[in-house]
């Protein structure tokens, strides 16, 4: 069993490892759970969409090592993070494949995107909080060789309403999105790949470059909200991308802004 996820059993959860979850409810209230830094505040969590085959998501409690120090830190909180991907998060610390192809999910076209899977968590925030914020890692087998073409795998994450749009060729449309750069840019392959994303930040895992720890950040009033997190692939399904998502907090911040630190 999990430490903290009472009710949902993770098989050899002594061991190190990455344990797909399951494309039910089940599975992406364990999903959310991981992320959540204090469990209690999630109410409930769903799956909008996800696709129909191969293992997009998963939790783990594997510190992967990147030249001999652990990838990020994960997991921040608790013994688990979470690893949502367009492709196999199983296969997240192949070395051996960094920067191949992945696998396919045969993820339905949504949006213009493909291989999508939207997690949506149901949240309360609590009396006196106004900042909601979580911290992740952005990794794509997209980089460096596909930055600026028609190939552009993004992560999103957007407060009470998903409302992104992916069918305009490479550009994406995402006006609510809080995970956004000082210059206003989703995380995405053809703009964080520009400046933000190395190889050096995704060594030990099978992908070919990643960002730093990045914190998404909104304000937020107290009570009931929904956070959708979302990845996918833009104009192929050949090269995948993840995000290595923990610890999302509600708190009292000043000041509190949205987008990315």
């Amino acid at each position: 069993m999990v430490a903290g996820l009472a009710g949902f059993a993770v098989a050899n959860s002594s061991k190190h490892r990455i344990t797909p979850v399951t494309r039910s409810t089940a599975g992406a209230t364990l999903l959310g759970r991981v992320i959540m830094a204090d469990k209690k505040q999630l109410i409930d969590a769903k799956f909008v969409t996800v696709p129909p085959d191969g293992t997009p998501n998963a939790i783990s409690n594997k510190r992967i090592l990147v030249n001999s120090k652990k990838l990020g830190a994960f997991p921040l909180e608790g013994s688990y993070y979470a690893i949502m991907t367009n492709g196999c998060a199983t296969l997240a610390d192949h070395q051996k494949d960094a920067g191949l192809p992945g696998c396919r999910d045969n993820g339905l076209q949504i949006r213009g995107a493909r291989d999508v899977t939207i997690l949506r968590l149901h949240v309360k925030v609590p009396k006196g909080a106004n900042c909601l914020s979580f911290r992740f890692r952005f990794l794509s087998q997209e980089f460096p060789d596909f930055v600026g073409q028609q190939f552009n795998d993004a992560f999103i994450a957007e407060l009470d309403h998903s409302t992104w749009d992916a069918s305009n060729g490479s550009q994406i449309v995402a006006p609510r999105d809080f995970a956004r750069d000082v210059n206003g840019h989703v995380v995405q392959i053809n703009k964080t790949g520009l400046d933000r994303m190395s190889a050096l930040n995704s060594q030990g895992t099978t992908y070919g470059g990643g960002t730093r720890i990045l914190r998404a950040s909104t304000p937020v009033n107290p009570g009931r909200h929904f956070v959708y997190l979302s990845i996918f692939d833009q104009g192929d399904r050949q090269y995948d991308s993840a995000a290595f998502v923990d610890n999302l907090t509600m708190s009292k911040r000043s000041p509190c802004k949205s987008g990315l630190s």
